[in-house]
């Protein structure tokens, strides 16, 4: 799917004024046991076995809100639920962490020169808003959960330069991104964006992040600088090598492009002596007319 489609997907929920949601629950099918440690005072998951049938499908942080369409408000509803027969469990969520994106405009790229004026470059972008929504829960590791890099370009832009798979920020974000806001602050420097996020998730649980992106950057791929350059050296060297000939084929082609025919002799038949293990009265004679 191109991102660009991807991007302009929204997410369904509690929406505020900004028409993002501030709530995202999500209902899934749990066999029993889930594999799953849950907090008994709010009910939120603080572990996910490695083998449970849980995941991929609940994270760490997210609250368990109802089963089988029964509300859960203590510990004691969740044990009554789960005593219940039954193998699987209809899990209602509220989810920890989610990312939502919308497309703000497609516009041509401007360069501030000096005070007060700027220039435009003639290549278009997409500038997309996305938020990144984070609930707090024991141990959290905000680094981690978030799991965005960024670096600066040869523009000194600030940049996305990676994202750990899986991670809020790799729903949305992609290398080569351009950082331009963060909750309406303007940000020009890696100390700034890192303020503004932690000020964002620590009065807000959340951030609003502007940011700008080539329309034709969907195919690009990130790597290492010293990768890019082995690779651009073996382009070459196998650029300079000749092409191997064509191998001639044995076998001959019924269909010839030389229009060639085989032809059948007009001269007398020639005999030829052929050796033979076996016993030449033991052979049987063989009629012309057969």
């Amino acid at each position: 799917m191109p991102r660009s489609s991807l991007r302009q997907k929204s997410c369904k929920g509690n929406k505020n004024a900004n028409n993002f949601p501030t709530k995202i629950t999500v209902t899934v099918i749990l066999k029993k046991p889930f594999g799953l440690r849950i907090n008994k005072g709010d009910l939120r998951v603080t572990l996910v076995e490695p083998r449970g049938s849980s995941v991929g499908q609940v994270s760490v942080g997210d609250k368990i809100i109802a089963i089988n369409h029964e509300k859960l408000q203590t510990v004691k509803d969740l044990n009554k639920q789960l005593s219940k027969p039954g193998k699987n469990a209809r899990v209602t969520l509220e989810r920890c962490g989610f990312s939502c994106c919308k497309h703000v405009i497609t516009t041509v790229e401007t360069l501030t020169v000096d005070k007060g004026s700027s220039l435009k470059v003639l290549r278009a972008v997409e500038v997309y808003m996305v938020q990144i929504r984070i609930e707090s829960f024991p141990d959290m590791d905000l680094t981690q959960e978030l799991g965005l890099s960024v670096k600066y370009n040869n523009k000194e832009q600030l940049q996305v330069a990676s994202v750990i798979p899986g991670s809020l920020a790799s729903v949305h974000l992609r290398p080569g991104d351009i950082i331009k806001e963060v909750n309406g602050e303007y940000i020009t420097s890696k100390t700034m964006l890192a303020f503004w996020i932690r000020h964002g998730f620590d009065t807000k649980r959340q951030i609003q992040i502007l940011v700008q992106a080539g329309v034709e950057d969907d195919t690009h791929i990130e790597m290492p600088e010293d990768v890019q350059q082995i690779a651009q050296k073996q382009l070459t060297i196998l650029r300079s090598k000749k092409l191997p000939k064509s191998m001639i084929s044995l076998m001959k082609q019924t269909n010839s492009s030389t229009g060639k025919h085989i032809r059948i002799s007009m001269e007398e038949p020639k005999e030829m002596g052929i050796c033979s293990d076996y016993d030449e009265t033991t052979l049987r004679h063989v009629h012309k007319n057969k």
